[in-house]
Formats: structure tokens, C-alpha cells, sequence
């Protein structure tokens, strides 16, 4: 067995090493900036594919929209129809009496009909210009010919007008063009949303890096003061207590190193997730450890915002929403008329060519429908009302929303304009601790320093990195903030503009 062992064993190993260096070799590196991880992740993340794919929904439904108020033409055929049954027939004899006969009934009927129609916008009705013919073939007359019927409508004008009442045209065309702005904007929103989660993810990857990179260099300096702390105490200049401190120091170091290689990979895998990455991608990220100086306006700000975020649009909408709920309500409070009016010709003959012979016979109608409601239990004035309610709260949703959106620019134009001041702050306080560690750990090491002091500048150097570090994240969260709400690139001072063209595949 130990001959089996010590044979296998070596080939073994080959086999794993080749095994790590194939995967090493199989996982790519990239270095990437802030600016490569935002416009990466607007291109190739699920989260900005979803948005272009809820933003092609509403085109097509704009589409669908703008299709209504277009001529259709439409083919309308039922190729079979058979019927075999009894049917009472009331007829009235010379002297008025009422004579019942039974008359069975064998057909077979076939039908087409070709219609071009057109609805108008600015009535509410629809008209409609087609032809129709009908065949009817009679199984219980054996006379072939006169078994068979054609009847024809060469030519058929129709009229559907509702005469007053609810006109679902008008309202669509007031809503619907608002609906799609509303969506190219939301799309928008969804892109600088998308930008800001990257900015999220970018600076916690960044910060875990950084804190991996500082953990090492912890553990490398704790490991030479444990060193000279046990040089020492073996000379007995040191107390064991403080031995111990130091030792406890670390051994904490290590403990934090691998809690810093867990929270590295964890964020990996959460940015190449939200990328669309696979797993044998690797990110190094490059820090610009400046920003853009500016401030911005809180009027241009504001202004900015009342006429592009798409809230203000979907505000409007809304309240238009609820007045044709209201005057649809209304409509159906009182008496409705509709006019159905039909102009045109018809002919019948035993032969297809007889059906369509001249002369034609003329054929016009009019149906006038009158709706009336006697009791219905105040059940359309409930509506009426309760639609007239729904309509007060929407106004009142609506203007505290608007409040809370003003008051939203103004928090958020403060936060902005704050932190380049808060940025610089970290950015001193970071070189200050950093300086304030190197003088301790000097002064330490020539034995004229005080351990307390050395592991409180150590602490402060740690949090200073990563408080300077968390100042970085929020400025460009504010900054990607801004964007979202007014829809604006204040580096290059000109408005954010998507190719829709492009998104929607044309």
C-alpha cells in the first residue's frame, strides 16, 4: 500500500497543480475605473435590460395607441354554417284567422365580408366602407336551380355615433402621449438608478480592496512589534501584560485579514453579479482620488426638475386619469343615444353573377338607441360620486407629493454642495492619522513610544482610509442623485439623452 501510495501521490499532486494553473489561466482580469463600471453596467447589466425592455413595452402600447386612429381593413368570413331544424310559421288566412304550420329546414350557409374602418377622434364614433355576400344552399329543394341563394351588399356606408356622453378618444389622446414621455423618461431614471447602484457596488468592492491591502500591511507591522515586544520582555524591559497586549494585537490582525478576504469575495461576486459577469472574471478597480469642483443652483435645480423628471408627468397624468373616470361615471348618470346608420346596396340572385348584376337595390337604415335608467338603485350616481371622490384624493396625493418632491431637491442640492467640503475634510483627516500612525510607530519602535498609543493611531489611520474612502462613495451617490431627479449632466451642462431608436431596435 505504501508503494501504491508513494506511486500515485507525485502524479497526484501534477494533476492538481495543472488543475490550478488551468483555471488561474482561464480567469480574466480586468482594471476598471468609476466611470467603466457606470457605462458597463448600463450596457450589459439585468437590471438596465429589464429597463429596456419595460421601455419597448410602453412603445408598443404607444404604438397599439396611435394604431386606433388609423384605417383597418379587415376581412370577415364564416365558411360554414349548417342548420337542420323545425320552425313554427305564423301566417293569417282571407279571413283573419291565424294559421301555425311547421316547416322543416335543411341549409347550408357561407358568408364574407370585407369592411375598411376608421374611428374619429373628435366625435367618438366610427366609420366603416365595405362589402358583403351570403350563400345559402336550401337541402329540401331539389330543384338545382333555385336550391341556392346569393344575397349581396356590393356596397355598405356604416355610421356608429354616439350622440352625447363619454368620448374614450379624446381622453386617450390627452393621456396616452403623456403615458410614453412618461416612459422615455422613466427609462432615463432607470439608466442614472442603475448608475448609482454601481457606484454602490464600485465603492463597497473598492473599500473591501482597500481594506485587504491594509489589513496585510496590519498584519506585517503587528507581526514586527510582536517581534521586538518579545525581544523585550526577554530582556525584561516590558511587562508580560503588555507582552500580551501586543501579542492580542496580533492575533486580531490575522483574524481581521480573514475577515477581509471573506468580505472581498463577497463583494466581487456581488459587482460581477450585477454586471452580468461569470465567475472567472477578477476586478481591480482604479480610485480617482479627485472629483469635479462645482456647485450647483437650487433654482436651476429645481427648474430642472418640474420640467423633466417624469414625476411631474405622471402627476399630470394621473389627474387626467381621474377626470375621465369622472366624466365616464358621468356619462352613464343620465339618458345615453347612439345612432347606428347604414347606407348602401343589396341584391339577391340563384347565381353568383345574378347577385351582383345591376341595377342594385338600395339599402339604407337607421337605428337610433336611447338608454333610459329607471331604477337602478342610485347605482350610476354611486359611481358618479364615488368617482368624484377617488378624484379629490388623487388631487390631494398629488399635491403633497409635489411638496415632498421640492423639498427632496432642496435636501438633496444641501448634500451635494456639502460634500466636496465633507470629501476634503476625509481627505486631511486621512493624511493627518496616516502621519500621526508614523510617528507612533517610530517612536515605538525605538522604545520611546507607548503601545496605547501606537494601537490608537492605528485605529484612527483605519478609519480615517476608510472614512476618506466613504466620502468618495457619497459624493458620486449625490452627484448620480442629482442626475436622476432632473435628467441633466451638469459636467458637460447639457440634458441626458438616450438613442430610443436604437433601444427599440429600429
Amino acid at each position: 500500500m505504501n508503494r501504491i501510495f508513494l506511486f500515485f501521490f507525485p502524479l497526484f499532486l501534477t494533476a492538481a497543480n495543472l488543475t490550478a494553473q488551468e483555471q488561474q489561466s482561464t480567469t480574466q482580469k480586468h482594471t476598471l475605473t468609476l466611470d467603466e463600471v457606470v457605462q458597463l453596467a448600463k450596457d450589459y447589466s439585468p437590471r438596465a435590460i429589464q429597463a429596456r425592455h419595460r421601455f419597448r413595452a410602453s412603445y408598443f402600447s404607444f404604438m397599439d395607441y396611435k394604431a386606433t386612429f388609423l384605417p383597418k381593413l379587415t376581412l370577415t368570413t364564416n365558411p360554414t354554417t349548417w342548420d337542420k331544424s323545425i320552425r313554427t310559421i305564423l301566417s293569417v288566412d282571407a279571413d283573419g284567422k291565424v294559421i301555425t304550420r311547421e316547416a322543416r329546414g335543411n341549409t347550408f350557409t357561407s358568408s364574407a365580408g370585407l369592411a375598411l374602418s376608421q374611428n374619429i377622434g373628435f366625435t367618438g364614433g366610427s366609420v366603416s366602407l365595405g362589402s358583403e355576400f351570403q350563400r345559402i344552399h336550401n337541402f329540401l329543394d331539389n330543384d338545382p336551380a333555385f336550391n341556392t341563394q346569393f344575397t349581396t351588399n356590393p356596397i355598405r356606408l356604416s355610421l356608429n355615433q354616439p350622440l352625447n356622453g363619454y368620448n374614450r378618444f379624446r381622453w386617450d389622446k390627452e393621456i396616452e402621449p403623456l403615458r410614453y414621455e412618461e416612459a422615455k423618461l422613466n427609462y432615463t431614471v432607470a439608466m442614472e438608478d442603475v448608475a448609482s447602484m454601481a457606484v454602490n457596488m464600485f465603492f463597497n468592492l473598492a473599500i473591501a480592496q482597500e481594506t485587504l491591502k491594509m489589513m496585510e500591511k496590519n498584519l506585517e507591522n503587528q507581526k514586527e512589534l510582536y517581534n521586538i515586544a518579545t525581544g523585550r520582555y526577554a530582556n525584561g524591559l516590558i511587562a508580560e501584560d503588555a507582552l500580551l497586549t501586543v501579542q492580542l494585537r496580533y492575533m486580531r490582525s490575522e483574524s481581521s485579514l480573514n475577515n477581509a478576504s471573506v468580505e472581498l469575495r463577497r463583494y466581487m461576486s456581488r459587482l460581477l453579479s450585477f454586471l452580468g459577469f461569470n465567475e472567472n472574471v477578477e476586478i481591480e478597480l482604479i480610485i480617482e482620488p479627485t472629483v469635479p469642483s462645482f456647485k450647483v443652483d437650487y433654482d436651476d435645480v429645481m427648474n430642472l426638475a418640474l420640467t423633466r423628471n417624469p414625476e411631474i408627468i405622471a402627476y399630470k397624468r394621473q389627474i387626467l386619469e381621474a377626470e375621465r373616470a369622472v366624466a365616464q361615471a358621468k356619462s352613464q348618470t343620465g339618458i345615453t343615444l347612439n345612432l347606428d346608420a347604414t347606407f348602401g346596396t343589396n341584391r339577391t340572385g340563384f347565381t353568383f353573377g345574378d347577385a351582383y348584376s345591376r341595377p342594385f337595390d338600395d339599402r339604407e337604415g337607421i337605428n337610433l338607441r336611447i338608454n333610459i335608467p329607471i331604477l337602478d338603485w342610485s347605482q350610476n350616481r354611486n359611481r358618479y360620486r364615488n368617482a368624484q371622490s377617488m378624484q379629490e384624493v388623487v388631487e390631494a396625493q398629488i399635491q403633497q407629493a409635489e411638496t415632498d418632491f421640492k423639498q427632496d431637491i432642496f435636501l438633496e442640492v444641501m448634500r451635494f454642495n456639502m460634500q466636496e467640503n465633507q470629501l476634503h475634510i476625509a481627505m486631511l483627516s486621512d493624511t493627518i492619522a496616516q502621519a500621526s500612525y508614523e510617528i507612533s510607530l517610530a517612536r515605538y519602535t525605538i522604545g520611546r513610544g507607548d503601545i496605547t498609543v501606537l494601537n490608537i493611531a492605528d485605529t484612527d489611520k483605519d478609519d480615517a482610509r476608510i472614512g476618506y474612502m466613504r466620502a468618495l462613495m457619497m459624493y458620486w451617490t449625490y452627484f448620480y442623485n442629482l442626475r436622476s431627479l432632473t435628467l441633466f449632466d451638469f459636467l458637460n451642462n447639457r440634458p441626458l439623452e438616450e438613442d430610443f431608436e436604437d433601444i427599440i431596435g429600429y
